[in-house]
């Protein structure tokens, strides 16, 4: 069932051209699995969303439906906007408990995904509206509640 470049390509939707700015074919990705399903992170819920953004800086996620790979239903694509690193993760479409995550480059995206979906969870899934931002000379940072209480950062 591996990461195949070609099964990337075929019928892809206007939002996947971007693979071809970043995989290459002398990536050879990490394989290993998760059981944080990636739509718990990327779903529907706007404010799991929300937060995990702000805290991973200059990534940029995708699902892929129909992936025409073999188990898999639809995967979900995460990459560095500077195409350094990238990671995918492989749902077979049923409620399991493993999910396969593909990952390749100086960042393991995934997991900056996890423990920003960790810390969201650990601080009680707070939505968008919690949130502020602090902006000075010297850049800008994300704050939950209260300004002392900065968001954490990947990468």
């Amino acid at each position: 069932m591996g990461l195949d470049r070609r099964h990337l390509m075929r019928g892809q939707r206007t939002d996947l051209r971007i693979y071809r700015d970043v995989m290459r074919e002398d990536h050879v990705p990490h394989e290993s699995s998760t059981r944080l399903p990636p739509p718990a992170v990327a779903g529907d819920d706007p404010a799991a969303q929300f937060a995990i953004g702000l805290q991973l800086g200059n990534v940029w996620r995708t699902w892929h439906h129909n992936p025409d790979v073999a188990g898999v239903f639809t995967r979900l694509w995460l990459a560095t906007t500077d195409a350094t690193s990238w990671a995918a993760v492989d749902c077979d479409g049923t409620r399991g408990e493993r999910y396969t995550v593909w990952g390749y480059g100086p960042r393991r995206l995934w997991s900056e995904v996890t423990a920003a979906y960790r810390w969201w969870d650990a601080a009680g899934w707070p939505g968008p509206g919690r949130f502020g931002m602090t902006v000075s000379p010297d850049g800008s940072l994300a704050w939950l509640d209260t300004p002392d209480r900065i968001v954490p950062q990947t990468g």
